[in-house]
């Protein structure tokens, strides 16, 4: 009797202990669910219920300003999820910010800025896929960091690999926390999102997303992201209103560059997986009519970038500057953190550079160019660059 006391006695001291150190704010994520100029969404996780939830804001450095947030409820939750949208902002201004309450305590003070009301004369945002919760993972995070600030990130999907695991998610919450808690993080499902027995559950209720959330699209800079869920590829319902974007945004004169983020490739010289005849089927005749500047892409643990292309075909050779219109440019992202997947030994005629490594994308956008840059993650070194000119 005696030992198991000791036992019990034991459990409940470490049991203590790591409740001593857990956090009582965590997995603080921004995110865009309306106008990117004058609302900024704001989730995050509490150790425990709070019983007034805010967020407190203002211009510069000031929290002159309160938000209440709502509580988020799935079945599979590990912890109390809080959300809200802040409204009425002014664009291109910084604002600083913090959550959490009164009694169980706030997060650290973070800031954040909101898109600018007309088109700047350039902006930077970076993008990857398939992250996970890895030593890789988290050096790119510290990557996206270092230097110039992006004005946003976009994940091309398979985000945590929880895999029905929750505490996974909570894990890679935190991970992404130093970037997400001062910018914003824009994410579409992969096909590890599709978790058993709850689809898309955990996804729909971590993030605060524009539209459906699964599919979706956003303004930033006069560029229009088109973000389709290519893990429910046959969807009837997003195929129509992927087109209608589409044309939409070909036909709209305030509307400079147009890019879509989805996961799977279309094309892929990644050994076992290589081209996806079935989103070829569905997807390329859209994109030959509709010419999107850049697809964005992960899925393959490596990267891949095409020629632009019509059909499987290149039609510009040219290492490193192409002009808008000539054909779609394709790029696999898929080194952001998981491990990495080999390529066939011979380069296929569509791909214009590839690499099995680590990496991560910056894109600059300007009025007359997009200007794509591929990192290691390992060094930093440059791996490929090119242009595209209005």
């Amino acid at each position: 009797m005696q030992r198991l006391l000791w036992t019990l006695l034991f459990a409940l001291v470490v049991l203590a202990g790591r409740l001593a150190q857990q956090k009582p704010i965590s997995q603080v994520h921004l995110s865009w669910s309306e106008d990117p100029q004058t609302t900024m969404s704001i989730t995050w996780q509490s150790a425990q219920p709070l019983a007034q939830p805010v967020v407190q804001y203002g211009e510069g450095n000031s929290l002159s300003q309160t938000a209440v947030a709502r509580r988020i409820r799935y079945e599979q939750e590990t912890g109390p999820l809080y959300q809200v949208t802040l409204h009425n902002l002014k664009p291109g201004t910084t604002y600083s910010y913090r959550v959490g309450d009164t009694t169980k305590g706030w997060s650290e003070v973070h800031t954040f800025r909101t898109a600018p009301a007309s088109p700047p004369a350039r902006f930077t945002f970076t993008a990857f896929a398939d992250h996970g919760v890895t030593e890789a993972a988290e050096q790119n995070v510290r990557r996206v960091l270092a230097g110039e600030k992006p004005a946003f990130h976009i994940i091309m999907g398979d985000l945590s690999y929880a895999n029905g695991n929750q505490p996974i998610w909570d894990r890679w919450f935190e991970l992404i926390e130093p970037m997400t808690s001062q910018i914003p993080f824009m994410a579409v499902p992969g096909n590890h999102e599709d978790e058993r027995g709850i689809r898309f559950a955990t996804y729909l209720a971590r993030f605060a997303l524009p539209g459906k959330e699964l599919y979706y699209r956003f303004d930033y800079g006069g560029t229009r992201f088109i973000l389709f869920n290519s893990q429910d590829l046959r969807d009837a319902e997003q195929l129509r209103w992927f087109e209608n974007e589409l044309s939409q945004a070909r036909h709209d004169p305030t509307v400079r560059w147009v890019i879509v983020c989805m996961h799977h490739p279309l094309y892929s010289s990644t050994v076992r997986r290589l081209n996806d005849t079935a989103r070829i089927e569905v997807l390329q005749p859209l994109f030959d009519r509709y010419r999107p500047d850049l697809v964005l892409l992960g899925h393959h643990h490596n990267y891949e970038r095409t020629y632009p292309l019509i059909g499987m075909k290149p039609v510009s050779q040219h290492p490193s500057r192409y002009r808008k219109g000539q054909g779609v440019i394709y790029v696999t992202s898929g080194g952001g953190g998981k491990s990495l997947y080999d390529q066939t030994p011979e380069q296929p005629a569509f791909t214009a550079k590839r690499e099995k490594c680590y990496q991560y994308l910056r894109v600059t956008v300007s009025e007359r160019s997009l200007l794509v840059e591929c990192h290691r993650t390992q060094d930093d070194s440059l791996l490929d660059r090119f242009e595209i000119v209005r």
